[in-house]
């Protein structure tokens, strides 16, 4: 890439690459066309254990483009939402957004279809420990997710083409990245996108976006294993 190429569209082909490898590949569900009631077409591999799933997304959302940082956009992977950012911002948020977050999930669990994919990778026994220790690979699945989303491309293109066209672009993808799931989740996924971005921006780090987005997955997940 020489000087006069501008670096941004190439953090998209590389996010675009990785995104669609995961949602193929490495899910912890399974996506399928239907004629009638019966499958027609499997859309993506096969379903893969929760821990297998959540950890190859976090290599391929977090270590692959942190390692492409640099020759992509010329940025040290830490610099892309890895820093401390502004914490007086970020507890504001969160004092805010948790009880939201928490209050997503439960309203979450009564919505068509949540049951029949939620949690990842199948049904959980309702035992503390098991629950902690999904919750804890869990996080490793958003850590992968914020910093393709909100670090390597939101934070890495914003210099170049401005925070709202970075924001919305960024929002556009990881939309497109909920295809397949239900229906209220794919409706609430472009606000909630743009809303993690804005949170990114005004803190200058993935923090705040990475904790609020894994309460909602965590507790839909808790309420749906504990509330039956």
């Amino acid at each position: 890439m020489g000087r006069l190429t501008p670096r941004w569209p190439w953090a998209y082909v590389v996010a675009t690459a990785l995104s669609a490898a995961v949602w193929y590949l490495t899910r912890a569900d399974t996506l399928a066309l239907q004629r009638g009631m019966a499958e027609a077409f499997r859309v993506t591999g096969p379903a893969l254990p929760a821990v297998t799933a959540f950890t190859l997304t976090f290599v391929a959302m977090g270590l692959v483009p942190g390692a492409l940082a640099r020759p992509v956009l010329g940025r040290s992977p830490l610099s892309l939402g890895l820093g401390w950012g502004d914490w007086g911002w970020t507890w504001k948020l969160l004092a805010i957004g948790v009880p939201l977050a928490l209050a997503a999930g439960l309203v979450g669990v009564g919505a068509p279809g949540q049951a029949a994919v939620y949690p990842l990778g199948g049904a959980l026994r309702p035992d503390p420990m098991m629950f902690a220790a999904h919750a804890g690979f869990y996080l490793l699945y958003y850590l992968g997710f914020e910093y393709l989303f909100r670090g390597f491309l939101l934070l890495g293109t914003k210099d170049d083409i401005g925070p709202t066209a970075a924001n919305l672009l960024q929002a556009c993808l990881a939309t497109a990245f909920h295809f397949g799931k239900p229906g209220g989740e794919m409706i609430a996924a472009f606000p909630a996108s743009l809303l993690f971005g804005w949170a990114t921006l005004r803190t200058g780090s993935i923090w705040c976006a990475l904790i609020l987005h894994w309460v909602v997955g965590v507790s839909l997940d808790w309420f749906l294993v504990f509330g039956r």
